[in-house]
């Protein structure tokens, strides 16, 4: 996928530098010189490397040819196209310039501008535009040839990066065995630990275990016991409810007794009279009799 994309801007920034130069083609040649020589190449300070491009003609670019039936708008096709020459060069760290040359063919338009002050303008609208694709086409295409170039580099140092290797490789040998050595003498006192940590752990589950237990046989044994207790408050209420039916029941009988006894009393007192009154009549009767003889 990056080297599409490094493909697709490399293209695009060719695309866009053959129309750039077809329309400049046909501008002032000195002119053209002078904006080139003014011209910087964008540089790229990537890591500790830097890069600069370099834009040249290997072939001089045909400028108007004027004559009195030229300056008409006829001007003569070009046998040759022009070429352009793009140089790419990198300084690597090591102090190494890489370079890389491509040449482009360009084919000049049908209709371009014929006088300086279009070109001018063409050239002063393009300009940014032109700057930023060299620096990112540039960029990608540098890198890409570079590293190769680099990984050559590279293998001239695979002593030092071995013995720098071999040296990391000692120091951790060193202290893994001094790791080694820390578990081994700290190493039973840490299981003992950790063993009484767990059985803690389980001692004060157990605990409580034992506790929730406990607390859920007191639950049932209350709630036994409130049972209970309403069974004697509504037992205690019958007895109550008897007691005093019982105590009604002897309050009538009692009363009953008495009035019983009263009549009673009343009763004999009255056959008492009774008695006296006929005895009283029975000497009456007896004196009678005496008289009447």
């Amino acid at each position: 996928m990056e080297d599409e994309e490094r493909q697709k801007k490399l293209e695009a920034g060719k695309a866009k530098l053959a129309e750039y130069r077809q329309r400049k083609a046909h501008a002032d040649s000195q002119k053209k010189q002078k904006k080139k020589k003014k011209k910087k190449s964008p540089e790229d300070s990537e890591g500790d490397t830097q890069g600069r491009v370099e834009v040249e003609s290997d072939q001089p670019v045909e400028g108007e040819e004027g004559s009195g039936e030229g300056r008409d708008g006829s001007q003569e096709e070009n046998k040759d196209p022009p070429t352009t020459e793009f140089t790419f060069a990198r300084t690597l760290r090591s102090g190494e310039t890489v370079k890389h040359d491509q040449t482009y063919t360009i084919e000049p338009e049908s209709e371009v501008s014929t006088t300086a002050e279009d070109c001018s303008s063409e050239v002063n609208g393009c300009h940014d535009e032109m700057t930023e694709c060299l620096m990112m086409s540039t960029k990608d295409f540098i890198w890409e040839e570079v590293e190769p170039l680099q990984q050559v580099t590279k293998g001239g140092t695979m002593q030092d990066m071995e013995d720098a290797l071999a040296a990391k490789t000692q120091a951790v040998e060193e202290l893994s065995r001094e790791l080694g050595e820390i578990r081994a003498a700290f190493g039973t006192e840490g299981v003992q630990q950790l063993q009484d940590f767990e059985a803690a752990l389980k001692q004060r589950d157990g605990i409580i275990t034992q506790l929730t237990a406990n607390l859920q046989q007191a639950r049932e044994e209350k709630d036994e016991i409130m049972k209970e207790f309403l069974e004697l408050t509504e037992q205690s209420q019958k007895l109550h409810i008897q007691f005093q039916q019982l105590q009604a029941g002897e309050t009538l009988r009692n009363t009953s007794h008495s009035s019983t006894a009263a009549d009673l009393l009343q009763a004999r007192q009255q056959l008492m009279q009774y008695q006296q009154q006929l005895e009283e009549m029975n000497v009456e009767v007896k004196k009678h009799p005496g008289d009447e003889q």
